[in-house]
């Protein structure tokens, strides 16, 4: 993935019941998902489905038998689009600088002592990696 297309929260919400499906969704489980996080109307999460797919993040695939339907799956693997969305955010807020979001995060009272913990080992077995 080269350049992220920032979605709005309506749109990142249907990609994100896409992505913690793992299969292929008709838009009527999507439109049942959604209503949990953000109740809307089924053509309004037609919409939503057609606008990520003009943005080249979701297939559609009609299926006529024996009634018609449509089949959504994604295109970009969450995993791309979150680590392009870090980027964006860290470059944007932090200069690029990582450990500047953490200290930002630890300055804040973000983190309990069991996370501050994890994040210690995380960062030690990185290092330990990276020799």
């Amino acid at each position: 993935m080269k350049k992220t297309v920032e979605l709005p929260d309506s749109e990142l919400d249907i990609m994100m019941i896409l992505w913690d499906a793992g299969k292929p969704m008709m838009v009527s489980d999507v439109h049942e998902a959604l209503q949990v996080k953000r109740p809307c109307t089924k053509p309004a999460v037609h919409s939503l489905i057609d606008r990520l797919a003009k943005k080249g993040f979701v297939n559609i695939r009609v299926i006529d038998k024996p009634i018609t339907y449509k089949l959504i799956t994604p295109k970009i693997k969450r995993s791309d689009y979150t680590g392009e969305a870090e980027k964006g955010f860290i470059n944007r807020f932090f200069n690029g600088s990582k450990s500047r979001l953490i200290a930002s995060l630890i300055d804040n009272g973000e983190f309990t002592k069991s996370e501050l913990d994890e994040l210690s080992a995380l960062i030690e077995n990185k290092g330990k990696v990276n020799k």
